[in-house]
């Protein structure tokens, strides 16, 4: 093992200990359960319902799609 494979595992569990601490806390504004897919850290609510951006971008164009 060189120099530099070391340092690449330091970096490695670096970036394993951050990933865990974001995912243990929800990023959205909201801790309540999206409406389309049903994860949690929602960022908006729209029609009394807590939505992802992503999801109700996507359930719009679908809407539109079915008039």
């Amino acid at each position: 093992m060189g120099f530099l494979d070391s340092l690449k595992a330091k970096k490695e569990e670096a970036d394993a200990k951050k990933k865990e601490e974001e995912e243990a806390q929800p990023q959205g504004k909201y801790s309540q359960a999206c409406a389309l897919c049903g994860g949690t850290g929602t960022e908006k609510k729209w029609m009394g319902q807590y939505w992802h951006r992503k999801c109700i971008r996507g359930a719009r164009k679908m809407g539109r799609k079915m008039i």
